[in-house]
């Protein structure tokens, strides 16, 4: 075996250990490098998953602000998203550790800092996120396909089937087994989990390639005769898309740039998160290497975009902003007297693009190998967190254990596991619950640009240790790369939070969703102060003394 030293902070070194079977074991952790480079982009564009995530987003955007030029307000958003994923891959590069926007907020900003505004958003607000995904793979992957497929078939049990799980039972039990599998392949170890992320995306991104490229070729009267064909066949729907509109309603839907801007609001809640794969940066081969975290993280960021604005472009030509408006206006309001048979999302548009049935089974496994490892990333992502806190004592050792066997951690990943499937019952039987969810786009992007703050401050507060990194060689009339990228995206992170909180009409800014996140502050805040007391006057322990040098590895 070879034994390599211990690096000085920010020269990009992995700490000491041994290599092993090709991976890399952190001996004070426990954690091991498993991840490829490859296998954290897969990672990354997983997260911001091009397919389930945005589903619905196109129609948000096109029934909210029928003036916005859907695909501009994707390129405006992930341009401003992509200066993100360079300031966070220069971060990732000076601090290759997992616990991610934790690690370098607390050792610039502070553990108080970090420990609120991360934990709320990094490990409070993913087990609502986590439930949520669970909801959507339930509503928007699995019983939509079922019908349709089952319409298209004339089978009727696949037909209840998707009614079924439509019901508050079927989200349950569906989410709840979704949550458990979320839990059971990060608690296996990173080797299964890569083994199976690799073939579920390549598979998946199989199928994007024949929905960009069946897309391409269908008009906008081949989408009107499906659909029309389609609904009068199997619902007794006639002329299906000019009822649609009828009932909907029509508006300007002339281009404004303004309203592209807001529209662009709605993606960001989607493409701001390039960077997850940070937050097991301590498990990634090559972490401390820029050029491999930059196409990681920025990579990712303009992969997915570009697709998802292509994607924006077609939809609209193909089944027009018109039908967009009057199908999400019917949804969004819940209007009885919708005719579509299912969620005006992405997949039934692609399903009905084409008169084949093939597409409609293309279209459902494209969503579900996206659907089926992207919520996975949200416990792991959320545990490094907590095993980070833990190193730190700012939460209980025991979330810091790690399996010598599998080298996770896994009472951190149990007790995530069961508050997500608590909060998936919410989901399912709860009416009142579900609107207060809207609202935790806020903590989440918030602590991003916390995490910019942090990139902008670090020469100043920091000056021996970002001296002595790849960040301070970068710059542009002398000012740090990273920090000129910070600042943009912060800018626009400030815009966002703005709009979220005084804008009615992305439905966040509600006073009890706004107390929900309050709430989530609240705990964040009593689990630092509670433990800061404790540790201080009960274990004579300084908690700001870890903050001044990098976490173990």
């Amino acid at each position: 075996m070879e034994r390599t030293t211990t690096p000085a902070p920010g020269d990009g070194g992995g700490g000491s250990g041994e290599s092993t079977g090709g991976a890399f074991t952190r001996k004070a952790s426990g954690l091991v490098r498993e991840f490829s480079q490859l296998d954290a982009w897969i990672y990354n564009v997983l997260a911001l998953n091009l397919v389930v995530l945005i589903a619905l987003a196109y129609v948000a955007a096109a029934a909210t602000f029928p003036q916005a030029s859907i695909w501009l307000a994707v390129v405006i958003c992930g341009v401003f998203c992509t200066f993100e994923a360079i300031a966070y891959a220069f971060f990732l590069t000076i601090m290759p550790r997992s616990g991610g926007d934790y690690v370098f907020q607390s050792r610039i900003l502070g553990g108080g800092v970090a420990s609120v505004f991360v934990f709320t958003a990094i490990v409070l607000a993913q087990t609502v996120l986590v439930a949520l995904t669970a909801y959507l793979g339930a509503t928007l992957v699995l019983s939509p396909f079922f019908l349709l497929l089952g319409a298209e078939y004339d089978w009727q049990w696949l037909i209840d089937a998707g009614d079924w799980i439509a019901t508050q039972d079927g989200i349950f039990i569906i989410s709840a087994a979704y949550i458990v599998w979320c839990g059971l392949i990060n608690i296996l170890g990173l080797r299964l989990y890569t083994l199976i992320q690799r073939y579920v995306f390549w598979l998946g991104m199989a199928c994007v390639a024949i929905v960009l490229v069946m897309l391409l070729f269908t008009s906008h009267d081949d989408f009107v005769n499906n659909l029309n064909s389609f609904m009068s066949e199997n619902y007794q729907v006639d002329n299906a898309y000019q009822t649609v509109i009828d009932a909907g309603g029509t508006t300007d839907t002339s281009f404004s740039l303004w309203a592209t801007i807001l529209a662009a609001v709605f993606f960001s809640l989607f493409l701001a998160f390039p960077h997850w794969g940070v937050m097991q940066g301590g498990e990634i081969k090559r972490a401390g290497s820029l050029r491999a975290n930059l196409y990681a993280i920025a990579g990712a960021e303009v992969f997915s975009f570009v697709i998802i604005a292509i994607f924006a472009a077609l939809l609209v030509s193909i089944v027009s902003s018109e039908f967009l408006f009057a199908s999400g206006g019917l949804f969004y309001g819940a209007s009885p007297d919708n005719p579509l048979p299912v969620p005006p999302f992405f997949g039934f548009f692609v399903a009905l693009a084409s008169g084949s049935p093939v597409f409609i089974w293309i279209a459902f496994i494209m969503f579900f190998c996206w659907y089926i490892m992207l919520a996975p990333n949200a416990p792991l992502g959320a545990t490094r967190v907590m095993l980070a806190m833990s190193f730190d004592r700012v939460l209980p050792e025991w979330f810091g254990r790690v399996n010598p066997r599998t080298h996770t951690p896994v009472n951190s990943l149990v007790v995530f596991t069961i508050l997500c499937i608590a909060v998936a019952a919410l989901y399912a039987y709860s009416d009142w619950f579900v609107p207060l969810t809207f609202a935790l786009a806020i903590p989440s992007l918030t602590a991003f640009g916390l995490t910019m703050v942090a990139a902008v401050l670090f020469p100043r507060l920091r000056p021996a240790m970002f001296q002595s990194t790849v960040a301070d060689r970068y710059r542009i009339f002398g000012i740090p790369v990273m920090s000129v990228c910070a600042v943009i995206f912060a800018a626009f992170v400030i815009f966002v939070d703005y709009e979220l909180l005084f804008n009615a009409d992305y439905s966040v800014n509600g006073s009890d969703g706004l107390i929900f996140v309050g709430a989530l502050y609240a705990i964040s805040l009593a689990t630092y102060f509670g433990m800061k007391i404790y540790r201080n006057r009960v274990q004579k322990i300084d908690l700001s003394v870890a903050y001044k040098e990098l976490p173990i590895e």
